[in-house]
């Protein structure tokens, strides 16, 4: 199996404090076990002033140790989420984060062993930008598989290494068998990415897996989980809220869209928000040939009103492998005019973005000039779309791997 493995440090005794304390020969008595901390992901926080952490390792306990400075080391215990070849699988928030900041951490069994460090940043608080992946479905695309996902992802944060967090639209890996998963899982986290930008991942079909696929729910450490949408233990909706925007993502392998409704609304009604982003994997407005599928067209006719009613500004979809960018959206009603590159919605009106495959594990043609689309693109080349985000705009660009070409690029903006 291949995992993403780090190096323990074995600390004995108290002979300094924090990350910057060295290796130490054991002062007597037998030497700690190994640690082995595998599949290290960061993962969005339910504010920016908060992260998630998940791994695996060898060890009954689990915490994290992290801190700004050597003045700020904190230490929180992880809960145990799950269990993986005997080694569980820990949780664990990291909160109270300043502003501007850079924070070197590393996770063990909170007594002598501790992973290698790892490191990530915080924004000021002001204006941010995440990067919006589509299926890397690691495990589509041939022996050996999973390189297409972390040149992607080296080609999205070596360009935009300013980015706040990471998005992805669902079916992280493809096979639908828990045992059949767990290689693919591995691929998809090995890219040391992973441990520096935070992850907010869509559950997609190939995740859920029929049931069985529990390892979305062990492997991310999702903030204000929802029982509602679960299909499996942990891969129910959750919602987040980055420097004013709010953020929710549904699990619509549940197709009770009441209940996807009845979340939505009570998470809006609990806080004011500068723009509200949903991420869900069917996507209702796309060109691929998911379009007439049977849950799709019921997303299509019954969740959106309801995304229209709430007052949604934008929404995030997968599962088609293909690029599309619908008009502007009143329930299943297009816009007319509103397929240019510079849109100010009204009220009601939500635009739809499906993102291509950001791997180029696997592409869909296009089945149609569907008339929700505003622009339709299948080139065979793996994407990925960076969205930058103010008070007043929403700007979403999207690239083309390896090249940096720019696909398609649209503004959305606050009416005057």
């Amino acid at each position: 199996m291949t995992h993403r493995r780090l190096a323990a440090g074995m600390v004995v005794g108290v002979v300094g404090v924090g990350l910057g304390v060295v290796a130490l020969a054991n002062l007597g008595g037998s030497p700690p076990a190994a640690l082995d901390v595998d599949d290290v992901v960061l993962g969005i926080g339910a504010t920016e002033t908060s992260r998630n952490l998940a791994w695996s390792a060898n060890s009954s306990r689990g915490c994290v140790e992290y801190a700004s400075s050597a003045d700020d080391v904190r230490v929180v215990e992880a809960h145990d989420s799950g269990e993986r070849d005997g080694d569980p699988w820990f949780h664990a928030t990291l909160t109270d984060l300043e502003p501007s900041a850079e924070y070197r951490y590393r996770v063990g069994d909170c007594a002598a062993a501790w992973s290698a460090p790892m490191s990530f940043t915080t924004d000021d608080g002001g204006s941010f930008s995440f990067l919006l992946f589509g299926d890397p479905q690691v495990g589509a695309d041939g022996t050996p598989p999973g390189p297409g996902w972390a040149m992607t992802l080296a080609d999205a944060v070596g360009r935009f290494p300013h980015a706040d967090f990471l998005l992805t639209t669902g079916d992280h890996v493809n096979a639908t068998t828990n045992a059949g998963q767990t290689p693919q899982w591995e691929l998809f986290t090995l890219p040391p990415a992973l441990t520096g930008y935070p992850l907010a991942p869509t559950v997609g079909n190939h995740d859920e897996a029929y049931g069985t696929g529990v390892q979305f729910g062990e492997r991310f450490a999702l903030p204000n989980l929802s029982t509602v949408g679960e299909t499996v233990a942990g891969n129910g909706n959750y919602w987040f809220r980055y420097n004013g925007a709010l953020f929710m993502s549904l699990n619509t392998e549940d197709l009770d869209v009441a209940g996807h409704a009845a979340f939505l609304a009570e998470t809006l009604g609990a806080t004011d928000a500068t723009w509200t982003v949903v991420s869900f994997h069917h996507g209702p407005f796309a060109a691929g040939v998911h379009v007439g599928d049977d849950d799709v067209v019921m997303l299509r006719e019954t969740l959106t009103p309801v995304l229209s009613d709430l007052g949604i500004d934008l929404v995030l979809n997968g599962h088609d492998h293909s690029y599309a960018r619908s008009f502007l959206m009143n329930g299943t009603a297009v816009v007319p005019g509103t397929g240019g590159p510079r849109l100010t919605p009204r009220d009601g009106e939500v635009l739809y973005l499906t993102a291509n495959s950001s791997s180029g594990s696997k592409f869909f043609p296009l089945s149609g000039d569907h008339p929700w689309l505003a622009v339709a693109l299948q080139d065979g080349m793996p994407s990925y779309t960076h969205v930058s985000v103010s008070r007043e705009t929403l700007s979403l660009t999207t690239v083309r791997v390896p090249d940096g070409t720019v696909v398609d690029s649209v503004t959305l903006e606050r009416e005057p």
